[in-house]
């Protein structure tokens, strides 16, 4: 009896090691997307780490669904009060989605502070960001109620190597987890700048 209650235990345990502590009965949750990564033909060399396809299809979709920016051909072309904005909630938060979706809080960024978080995001752009809506003259600092942008992202996303330094990171994004519905497409053209990716065109369609 014993040796067939040894049987039997060791049995199970080799049925639960082949699962890989996978459990079949939970779910991906609608923030892990469905992601597919592939490099331009000749490609030698795989991509650096710090040129991350899902944050980068997130990118496309703040600038394209949240801040309505559906073309660029480069950053100075972008609203001033998109782009303002855009550098605003980044000094706050590195997904804009991750955003509260209610509430009342108002933020407050010196120029300086923007200026440096258009320099981390685009690299040097020529527009002067005080004539945006949010800059206070008064105050000398710009203000904003923080945007609602929390939301769910469905989406597949594709990045392949266009020049040296350049890459195209290219975004398929879809109304619900189903992904039957898609709502919109974007591309997205980064520079790697001695490992700072910094954002140079954005192209979108339905």
């Amino acid at each position: 009896m014993k040796k067939m209650l040894c049987l039997l235990a060791a049995i199970a345990l080799l049925l639960l090691s082949g699962c890989d502590n996978i459990n079949p009965e939970v779910e991906k949750t609608s923030r892990e997307p469905s992601v597919s990564c592939s490099e331009t033909p000749g490609s030698d060399r795989d991509f650096p780490e710090y040129i991350n396809a899902d944050a980068l299809a997130l990118r496309s979709y703040e600038l394209c669904y949240l801040l309505a920016q559906k073309k660029f051909n480069s950053p100075e072309e972008m609203s001033v009060n998109a782009l303002v904005q855009y550098c605003f909630c980044h000094l706050y938060y590195e997904n804009l989605t991750d955003m509260p979706r209610s509430g009342n809080r108002l933020r407050q960024a010196s120029v300086e502070e923007i200026k440096l978080e258009i320099l981390k995001q685009f690299g040097t752009v020529d527009v002067d960001i005080t004539q945006a809506d949010l800059y206070n003259s008064g105050m000398q600092c710009f203000e904003m109620w923080e945007p609602l942008y929390g939301t769910d992202v469905f989406y597949e996303v594709s990045l392949s190597r266009t020049g040296e330094n350049t890459y195209r990171v290219s975004s398929t994004f879809y109304s619900d987890s189903s992904q039957r519905e898609i709502m919109g497409t974007t591309v997205l053209t980064v520079e790697d700048s001695a490992g700072q990716v910094l954002i140079k065109k954005l192209t979108s369609s339905k």
